[in-house]
C-alpha cells in the first residue's frame, strides 16, 4: 500500500490530527465499518515513527500482509482491499472538512444557520445569529474570507424574515448582503490584478485579468474604500500601474503601517512583498538609488512586525536583501544586530556561514579588513554562493590593505579553485576569472601612467562579465585620482 493516495494524504496529518482520525473513524455516526477501523490502526504505527521507513515499511505494509492481518486465511482480494483503503481515504476526506469547521466556528454557525433559517426554529436561529455576531466582533483582521461570510450571514438573515412572513420594515439586511458581496468580489479581483501587475517583473506573459468596464469608476466613487484592505488593494493596483506616481507608494506604506495588525497575515505579507517589489525593480532596478532608505524602511518594518518570518524561519532571499540593502545605507550596527539575531532563523544548514560571512561583510564595509581576514582566512565554505562569495571579499580586502604578496596567492589559488569546480557554470567561472585579471593589473598599476590606467578602465567599462564590477570602476576611479 505503500505509494497510495490514503498514505500519500494520512502522512500529511500531524500526530495530533491522526489521534483525532482515530476517533473519528471510530465513531459509529461516521464509519459504521468496523474493518476501516482495523485498516486504520495497522497503517497508523507506520504513518508517524522515524525509524519504521524503507524496506521494513514497505513489508509491513504489503498489501497481502494488509489483507491477512485484516482477513486471516480468507483468499486475497485485491479490488475489495483497495475498495477499503478508498472508503478509508473518503473518511479523512469527510475529518478534513469537519476539521476545517472545528478551526472556523463562523463558517460552522453558518452552516447550521442555513439549516435553522425556518420559522419553526425562529429561536434558534436567533441564538445563533447572536452567537455569530459575538464571534465575528472577536475575530481579528478583515479579508475577503470575513466579508462572505458577512454576506452570508445578513443574506440568511434576509431570507429568514421572509421565510416568517414578516413585512420588511427596510431593506438593510438585504443591502448590507449585497455591500459584502461587494467587498468580496473587489477584492478578489483586485488581488488577481495586483497579483498579474507584480508578474510583469519575472515573467514575459502574464495572467489575462480582465475588468469590466467601468471597474475603477465604480470602485473609487464608492463606499468600498472604507474598507483600509480594500483601499490598500487599490494602492497596489495604482502603485505598480503609475510607478511614475509616487505618491500612491508613499500612501500604501504609511496604510500598511498603520493597519497590518487589522488585516489577515498572508494579506500583510503580501502588501509588504508589493511594496518590497516596487521599490526593487520598479525604483533601484531603473537606475533610483535615492530608493535605497525607503525600502530599508520597509524591510525593517516589516521585520519588527515578524511577517516576514513563516513558522519561525527567515527566507533566505529576504535575509540577503535586507543585509544588502542595510549596508548600502550604511546602517552597520543595526545590520550587525540583525546578523546576530535573525541567522538563526534561517533554514538549517548553512547558518554558521551565513553568520561568519555576513558579519565579514558588515566589517568589509566598515573598512575594519583585520576583522574580514580573521573572519575568513581559515573558514572553509560548502556552499558554492558564499565560497565565491568570501573568496572575492578576502580578495578585495587584501588589494585595500595593499597586502599584494598575500594577494598575488589567493589570486592563484582562486584561480585553481574556478578551474576544479566542475559545477560553477561557464558564465559565472567567467565573471570572476575577469575579475582576478583585473584586480592583478590594478595591483600593478604605476599611478602615474595615466594611459596605461585609461586602457584598463576602458577594458573594465567594456567587460559585461565582471563580478564586483562597480568596485573595480571605483579602484580605477582612485588611481586615476
Amino acid at each position: 500500500m505503500t505509494g497510495s493516495k490514503l498514505l500519500s494524504l494520512l502522512e500529511g496529518f500531524s500526530p495530533a490530527a491522526l489521534n483525532r482520525f482515530h476517533r473519528f473513524v471510530s465513531s459509529a455516526y461516521f464509519n459504521e465499518n468496523e474493518v476501516l477501523i482495523a485498516l486504520f490502526e495497522l497503517i497508523h504505527p507506520h504513518l508517524s515513527g522515524e525509524d519504521d521507513v524503507g524496506a521494513r515499511k514497505e513489508e509491513q505494509l504489503d498489501k497481502r500482509m494488509v489483507w491477512k492481518s485484516l482477513y486471516k486465511n480468507k483468499p486475497y482480494n485485491d479490488a475489495h482491499l483497495r475498495a477499503l483503503a478508498s472508503a478509508l481515504l473518503q473518511l479523512a476526506y469527510q475529518f478534513l472538512h469537519a476539521e476545517s469547521c472545528r478551526e472556523d466556528p463562523l463558517k460552522e454557525k453558518l452552516a447550521v444557520m442555513e439549516q435553522l433559517k425556518s420559522p419553526a426554529m425562529d429561536k434558534h436561529f436567533r441564538g445563533l445569529a447572536r452567537q455569530f455576531n459575538r464571534l465575528e466582533q472577536e475575530a481579528p483582521g478583515e479579508g475577503s474570507e470575513k466579508y462572505y461570510q458577512s454576506y452570508l450571514f445578513h443574506r440568511l438573515h434576509h431570507q429568514q424574515v421572509e421565510e416568517r412572513g414578516e413585512r420588511q420594515k427596510d431593506f438593510g439586511l438585504l443591502e448590507a448582503a449585497d455591500h459584502f458581496l461587494d467587498a468580496y468580489y473587489f477584492l478578489e479581483k483586485l488581488r488577481h490584478y495586483c497579483d498579474a501587475l507584480g508578474y510583469q517583473s519575472f515573467l514575459s506573459r502574464q495572467p489575462d485579468i480582465g475588468l469590466p468596464t467601468g471597474f475603477w469608476a465604480f470602485l473609487g466613487s464608492s463606499s468600498l474604500l472604507d474598507f483600509p484592505l480594500i483601499r490598500a488593494y487599490y494602492l497596489v493596483a495604482q502603485m505598480l500601474g503609475q510607478p511614475e506616481k509616487e505618491e500612491y507608494f508613499e500612501r500604501l506604506k504609511g496604510l500598511l503601517f498603520d493597519n497590518y495588525r487589522h488585516f489577515a497575515e498572508d494579506d500583510s505579507l503580501t502588501l509588504w512583498i508589493h511594496l518590497i517589489n516596487y521599490c526593487i525593480h520598479k525604483k533601484i532596478n531603473t537606475g533610483r538609488s535615492d530608493f535605497y532608505p525607503a525600502l530599508f524602511e520597509v524591510y525593517q518594518k516589516a521585520i519588527e512586525t515578524g511577517l516576514l518570518l513563516q513558522n519561525g524561519m527567515l527566507q533566505p532571499q529576504h535575509y540577503k536583501n535586507i543585509i544588502t540593502i542595510g549596508l548600502h545605507v550604511k546602517a552597520f550596527e543595526w545590520v550587525e544586530h540583525f546578523i546576530r539575531e535573525y541567522t538563526q532563523m534561517l533554514p538549517e544548514g548553512n547558518q554558521e556561514n551565513a553568520l561568519t560571512y555576513n558579519l565579514a561583510k558588515v566589517y568589509f564595509f566598515q573598512q575594519e579588513y583585520e576583522k574580514v581576514i580573521e573572519k575568513l582566512r581559515k573558514v572553509e565554505y560548502e556552499d558554492q554562493v558564499y565560497a565565491l562569495g568570501s573568496k572575492l571579499m578576502l580578495l578585495r580586502t587584501y588589494f585595500e590593505l595593499e597586502e599584494f604578496l598575500a594577494l598575488d596567492s589567493l589570486v592563484e589559488s582562486f584561480r585553481i579553485y574556478l578551474r576544479r569546480k566542475k559545477d560553477i557554470s561557464r558564465d559565472v567561472r567567467q565573471q570572476y576569472m575577469n575579475v582576478l585579471r583585473f584586480v592583478r593589473k590594478l595591483s600593478r598599476l604605476d599611478p602615474n601612467d595615466k594611459a596605461a590606467i585609461s586602457k584598463v578602465k576602458k577594458e573594465v567599462m567594456e567587460c559585461n562579465a565582471l563580478a564586483a564590477k562597480q568596485w573595480v570602476l571605483e579602484k580605477v576611479a582612485e588611481l586615476e585620482g
